[in-house]
């Protein structure tokens, strides 16, 4: 992209980001709970090869509380967590089946850290112990949660990274060998922990090469068989049929390793095969067949031009 066509991008997301501006237009900053599920899209073809859509949600709230989710685990059998911009998560269950309705928690942090733990960004999950760790923006920090969602410790990275403020742990994955792989947004060097990053430990570093100019991870997780896939995005110029102005694909690879080049590879584009928007959230779940339920969840920017829309794929490694 251009450098005019990137200043138009520019300009149109911080349009939809202005809270001043674009807020949706009744204000009530309370737990939203009556939270409206609405599919939008249907069982279809991706047009690739091992890929399907199993369908798409809208999900919806009145207030300033909902919306902008920007990470997601895969919990037990059936629900799925995410995790918003302003120090809240959502637990669903999966739309495609039946359970308890979704409802919202304020995500809390450790005294002490409750205007500095407030961004998050992305979130990683043991599935041994259940407990959970949260990346935050702005502050460069890792909180370590238990299973019930009590905070359980902070690493602060600020001494070991250089990051802008607004380019932080934007993906997380903890890896089935106990390492912590972390992208930062738009940066061209990653880190990887040996173990628990909270504990302690120096991280070693690796370069990563996007598939495609302009796409950066906004979330990864681990797949069965170890490589890694990684949701991506770009801000692209605003014109007829996009809008939302944003790009978004799935790329995998191989887990990075010390001093070497993590490229994954595109996996998938999502534009066309499903509703463009800001997919910011990814969370994996193994079928008994061997394919993958793929779920993505979008950031609305809390704009009233912007969804939030949970979309479900399903990928077969040997399609």
């Amino acid at each position: 992209m251009g450098r005019t066509r990137r200043l138009i991008a520019a300009c149109a997301l911080a349009l939809l980001c202005a809270p001043g501006t674009w807020l949706r237009s009744e204000v009530v900053m309370t737990v939203p709970r009556d939270i409206t599920v609405t599919q939008v899209q249907g069982a279809g073809s991706a047009a690739v090869p091992g890929w399907t859509v199993a369908g798409v949600w809208h999900y919806d709230s009145a207030g300033g509380r909902f919306g902008g989710f920007s990470a997601m685990l895969a919990l037990g059998p059936g629900m799925l967590r995410a995790f918003t911009d302003r120090s809240f998560r959502i637990t669903l269950t999966e739309p495609d089946q039946s359970g308890p309705r979704p409802y919202m928690n304020r995500q809390f942090v450790e005294p002490g850290w409750d205007f500095d733990l407030v961004d998050s960004e992305s979130a990683t999950r043991d599935p041994g112990n259940g407990n959970y760790w949260i990346g935050y923006e702005q502050t460069h920090a890792i909180q370590r949660n238990t299973i019930a969602s009590s905070p359980d410790g902070v690493r602060d990275l600020r001494k070991l990274v250089d990051w802008p403020d607004n380019s932080g742990i934007e993906a997380m994955v903890r890896l089935a060998d106990g390492r912590f792989v972390i992208l930062p947004e738009g940066r061209r060097e990653g880190l990887i922990f040996p173990e628990d990053p909270v504990d302690g430990g120096t991280p070693a570093r690796f370069a990563v090469r996007s598939p495609a100019e302009g796409y950066v991870a906004t979330d990864a997780a681990q797949l069965p068989d170890g490589r890694l896939m990684v949701l991506m995005r770009d801000v692209i110029s605003p014109r007829p049929g996009a809008w939302p102005p944003f790009s978004c694909l799935l790329a995998i690879g191989l887990p990075p390793a010390s001093g070497e080049i993590f490229a994954p590879q595109v996996a998938l584009r999502l534009d066309g095969v499903i509703p463009r928007e800001n997919y910011e959230g990814l969370a994996l779940r193994p079928r008994d067949d061997g394919r993958i339920d793929v779920w993505v969840i979008s950031d609305d920017n809390f704009s009233i031009f912007q969804r939030t829309l949970l979309a479900k794929l399903v990928f077969d490694p040997g399609g």
